[in-house]
């Protein structure tokens, strides 16, 4: 798998799935960013590691953590490695105090709140970055391309995508180019 560091760069509600968060990961050399669907439990465990607060009683995620620690065993990465049908598939790679490693399947909001924990990298194949993966520019918008560049399927596939990534701006525009197509 070729695969690309990844860092949480934001967590925040989620404005068209009511009740979940977007959790949004940044490739360091490309800047290129993923957004990613999480629930309130899951978003909750990331966002109280981050933000350095201390639970009265260790959740779920930090038990995890402690059962690792006792084992003297290390959480040595996290690959985000597929996206399939809107679903990110991950997995964590332990390492034993023998050496031993071990390759285990998690949902990715879960390996996220490990990973934060351990201060381990994040990594995502270039596939996924491909495929989710958004440019933005220098104000921090998604970059533009030139419409007329794209066939009308393409614009609405587009617009599609943009939609799943609640770029609401970018939505816009394309959808007013779909509009001036259509005319």
């Amino acid at each position: 798998m070729n695969k690309l560091e990844v860092s949480v760069i934001a967590l925040a509600e989620s404005e068209s799935k009511k009740g979940y968060y977007v959790l949004i990961l940044e490739e360091q050399k490309s800047k290129k960013r993923i957004p990613i669907i999480v629930g309130n439990q899951e978003a909750q465990a990331i966002a109280i590691h981050l933000e350095r607060l201390q639970p009265a009683r260790p959740l779920t995620h930090d038990l995890f953590k402690n059962v690792i620690d006792q084992l003297k065993a290390k959480l040595r990465e996290v690959n985000i490695h597929q996206l399939e049908n809107e679903i990110f598939y991950s997995n964590i790679i332990l390492q034993s105090v023998d050496g031993e490693v071990f390759d285990i399947d998690s949902r990715t909001s879960d390996a996220i709140a490990l990973a934060v924990r351990f201060s381990c990298p994040i990594y995502v194949s270039q596939s996924v970055l491909e495929s989710a993966g958004y440019e933005i520019d220098d104000k921090g918008k998604e970059k533009k391309g030139s419409y007329a560049e794209y066939t009308l399927a393409e614009l609405e596939e587009l617009l599609e995508k943009i939609l799943k990534k609640e770029d609401y701006e970018s939505a816009a525009r394309v959808r007013d180019a779909i509009e001036r197509r259509k005319r």
